[in-house]
């Protein structure tokens, strides 16, 4: 059963709950989804991923994940099928098939917690087009007692460093940022009376 906790955070607010989370344990920040060169990008802190904060995708759930675990921990690369010619014909009804094109023949692999039970998933969200704060979260779909743990650990962190509103948590910055009037939402293209208010 997957469990999830849903916040809105800047980059002040990520380093605060992050810096408590990473104190006393060394974990390591692994990209998470599919990659053509192995090993998969990583970093020792949060501090280190570039652009925390900021979101790289007006959508929340197209923003960038990590896969968080022990420093120590071997993060297995699932091969997954080699694109043909006839694939990309074949599903470019529903997409554009142009990235596609350049994926034949490649080698690729997903980072996920498929194979990786000891983990769970780290998504930033963050700040898009400077009005709009996109919500992030940390989550896993494993029965794994270390994916368990991590995940208490990191939502307790949450849960004290952070105020709830509505079914998420707002950093001090993010909650400023509500207070002044700035989108807290799902999406850029989210109709704004879903986006997050204080009731």
């Amino acid at each position: 059963m997957s469990k999830i906790c849903y916040f809105y955070a800047t980059k002040e607010d990520l380093l605060a709950v992050t810096g408590l989370f990473e104190s006393g344990t060394r974990v390591k920040y692994v990209r998470f989804g599919t990659v053509t060169k192995l090993p998969p990008e990583s970093f020792g802190t949060a501090a280190e991923i570039p652009n925390l904060g900021n979101a790289n995708h007006p959508s929340a759930v197209g923003c960038h994940k990590f896969l968080v675990c022990d420093a120590k921990e071997m993060i297995r690369p699932r091969r997954l099928k080699t694109l043909t010619e006839l694939d990309v014909n074949q599903t470019a009804f529903v997409v554009d098939e142009r990235p596609l094109m350049a994926l034949i023949g490649v080698d690729r692999f997903a980072i996920d917690q498929l194979d990786n039970p000891d983990t769970i998933t780290f998504t930033p969200g963050g700040v898009w087009k400077e009005d709009i704060l996109l919500h992030g979260g940390i989550g896993t779909a494993s029965q794994s007692k270390t994916s368990e743990a991590l995940m208490k650990r990191f939502r307790t962190i949450v849960k004290k460093a952070f105020v709830k509103v509505q079914a998420f948590y707002v950093g001090p910055q993010a909650f400023e940022l509500l207070r002044r009037g700035k989108r807290l939402t799902i999406s850029a293209q989210s109709p704004q009376e879903f986006d997050l208010r204080v009731l």
